[in-house]
């Protein structure tokens, strides 16, 4: 069978057309998960692998755990119905895949970027290559890791020459987990940057057979920088806006206030603060890029100085926690906190970086040894061991006997919740409530807490406080 790398355009586009065209996709995580079943819906044949064995099995069993309904529905159809096969062995669904799409996480560590899992993968790939395969790589990565890093393991391993045995490319994911599989499939074009000539042409014909656009760079490096330059310009502007926010509160204004009236200017969109940034590769992004670059400047830049701002929002708002707590003469030493929200945003159950975690520890360092926290999706705590963390699903268990809440994630389940019932279920005569998100209903003059006794101060990242 011709293989697609040798394909002319006029053949590749008729094995596209023909679904003659084998794809494996390496970790199915939320993103990986979400690609192969983007690819099953669009009714070509995939063979799944991740390191994660019990993954392979949840799978097999239909007991798929993602957040959204379209990638499990398509999961479950394609396993059934034999457009997906999963692969206990990588090497394996190497050798009989055509075009290997990599989703596996990268991490940044205390001397740089962690490749491990991305180098695994690689590896697992170039065992298997075949000549006439193309490669994707499809994790954030620093500018220039496809074309130098990628690129060598698979000439080593595999014996073969990019650009004349076998294409290699980077497609960066540009996707919202709790919708990832309307992202992947139509909100967003697809990009593409390839490492040799041929690879982006033959991927961008077999890509508009599966995505709503698609977008060819000039170059790997240009794909993974253009993906970089998105989280940086959205993690800059997340900073602007908690400081925005540290200003207001400071001056007495409600930064919310002025961010809604700002958008009736069409040239302005501030953000909206909270406690902090979290996510699989946003926290990292800046980092990455300034590593591939490996200058001074960088590392005193715009862009990394916003970064460390977002990092200290967690501890900021602990500190709102702390400084009110103590105008209500209460001792955090001695009081039980509650989170409200552990996962990274609203309606997933996505943990990864999450600013809770930022919370719980500037909270222990300050000698608090009570905490408990509510999600009603993440169901494991996945930070530090040893520390005094308890974790539920259900919200008055958490919020009973509570001193103070801070509200970390705008899960629905938050929006509107009354200040005044929190306070009532903590049971607690005197209560702090920090609403980082400025989701819950408050009402300054509200019956239920006038002559209940109890004290209540509700503060935000960017507003005065009130005391109710």
């Amino acid at each position: 069978m011709l293989k697609i790398y040798f394909a002319d355009l006029q053949e590749a586009a008729r094995l596209a057309r023909e679904r003659r065209v084998v794809f494996s996709v390496y970790g199915l995580g939320y993103v990986g998960a979400a690609v192969a079943a983007v690819l099953i819906s669009r009714g070509f044949r995939v063979i799944g692998y991740d390191e994660n064995r019990e993954r392979l099995r949840e799978i097999e069993r239909g007991s798929i755990r993602h957040i959204d309904n379209m990638v499990r529905d398509f999961i479950a159809k394609g396993y059934r119905e034999g457009l997906l096969e999963l692969s206990y062995d990588g090497v394996e669904a190497s050798r009989r895949s055509d075009v290997k799409m990599i989703n596996v996480p990268l991490n940044w560590g205390s001397r740089g970027p962690v490749f491990t899992a991305v180098d695994k993968a690689v590896e697992t790939i170039a065992m298997g290559l075949s000549a006439g395969d193309i490669v994707v790589l499809e994790t954030t990565v620093p500018p220039g890791t496809t074309a130098t890093r990628v690129r060598r393991i698979l000439e080593d391993l595999s014996g073969m020459v990019c650009g004349k045995d076998f294409g290699l490319s980077y497609s960066p994911q540009r996707v919202g987990i709790e919708k990832v599989f309307e992202d992947l499939s139509s909100r967003y074009p697809k990009i593409i940057g390839g490492v040799d000539q041929k690879s982006p042409k033959i991927l961008e014909i077999l890509f508009k057979e599966i995505y709503g656009g698609v977008i060819v760079m000039s170059s790997s490096t240009a794909a993974e920088f253009e993906k970089i330059a998105e989280g940086v310009y959205r993690d800059a502007n997340i900073a602007i806006a908690n400081e925005l926010a540290r200003a207001a509160r400071k001056l007495g204004v409600d930064i919310w206030e002025v961010i809604r009236v700002s958008k009736t200017n069409p040239y302005i969109d501030i953000h909206s603060p909270g406690s902090g940034v979290g996510g699989v590769s946003l926290p990292y992004q800046p980092y990455l890029l300034a590593w591939s670059v490996g200058e001074d400047w960088v590392w005193n830049s715009a862009m990394i100085r916003a970064r460390r701002v977002n990092e200290d929002q967690p501890g900021y708002v602990v500190r709102i926690l702390v400084e009110e707590l103590e105008t209500l003469g209460i001792d955090a030493r001695e009081a039980r906190i509650a989170i409200l929200g552990l996962a990274y945003k609203g309606d997933v159950d996505d943990d990864r970086n999450s600013p809770a975690y930022g919370v719980v520890e500037h909270l222990a360092r300050r000698g608090v040894r009570d905490i408990v926290i509510h999600d009603p999706y993440v169901k494991s705590w996945s930070g530090r061991q040893g520390l005094a963390v308890r974790l539920t699903s259900n919200l008055e268990e958490a919020l009973r006997g509570a001193d103070g809440v801070i509200v970390v994630t705008d899960h629905s389940a938050y929006k509107g919740l009354g200040v005044d019932m929190i306070a009532r279920l903590s049971g607690k005569d005197r209560i702090v409530i920090v609403d980082s998100k400025k989701i819950l209903s408050i009402d300054p003059k509200s019956r239920d807490l006038q002559g209940s006794g109890i004290r209540c101060v509700y503060a935000t990242p960017g507003s005065p406080s009130i005391l109710l």
